[in-house]
């Protein structure tokens, strides 16, 4: 007499989902820590506009779900940062960030560039109304006399303004530039540099070299 074999087919069936049942978060096994990581800075970048996140870890806690601790820092305006995000069953739950958000060309950056500007439209102005020209195109200084360095690496261009001179007054820092103002005689030029280039120089009053 031929036997018949049982089927194992059942048997397969309710071991998976015995295994299923016995593993919360099986269907979700191919979710890891640096998925929680992608999905935390995505969510940091949209909703605070910051771009250079780094030095991200993760933790996994152990209460029986894809749940994840996610912390890193942000670099802004060159200083470091901290922020916090929550996951959970691959939703971001939660994400913090405190710090200054990056000013890139903020309003203070285009108040002093604005301001220098002005500035040079003011000196001009006062000094066709001593002279009726403008010192600057005399030859002994001034900003007109100084437009072939625009352009040019600040380091080079600060050796050819001593070269021509000009003496270092004073500076400052505003938004993705900076302002330098420079003495020679009577004239005082104020130079702005951006991204390691001479990007404009114009004539600013005396009172900004002393």
């Amino acid at each position: 007499m031929h036997q018949t074999k049982p089927n194992a087919a059942p048997i397969i069936g309710l071991l998976t989902l015995t295994l299923t049942l016995a593993l919360p978060g099986a269907a979700f096994a191919s979710y890891d820590g640096n998925d929680a990581i992608r999905d935390c800075e995505s969510r940091i970048r949209s909703e605070y506009k910051i771009s250079d996140l780094r030095d991200a870890t993760v933790q996994r806690l152990n209460d029986g779900a894809l749940h994840f601790k996610v912390q890193g820092m942000a670099k802004v305006d060159g200083d470091k940062h901290p922020w916090t995000c929550e996951v959970n069953n691959r939703h971001v739950t939660a994400a913090e960030y405190s710090g200054p958000k990056p000013k890139g060309m903020s309003t203070a950056g285009k108040v002093a560039i604005g301001a220098a500007v002005v500035a040079g439209a003011v000196a001009i102005n006062e000094m066709s109304k001593q002279g009726g020209t403008s010192q600057a195109g005399s030859g002994a200084g001034g900003a007109k006399g100084l437009q072939d360095l625009v352009g040019a690496r600040a380091a080079g261009g600060e050796s050819d303004l001593k070269r021509r001179g000009y003496t270092y007054a004073s500076g400052s820092k505003g938004g993705d530039s900076s302002y330098t103002n420079w003495k020679k005689g009577s004239h005082c030029v104020t130079v702005r540099t951006t991204n390691g280039h001479y990007a404009s120089i114009v004539d600013t009053p005396m009172s900004r070299c002393r």
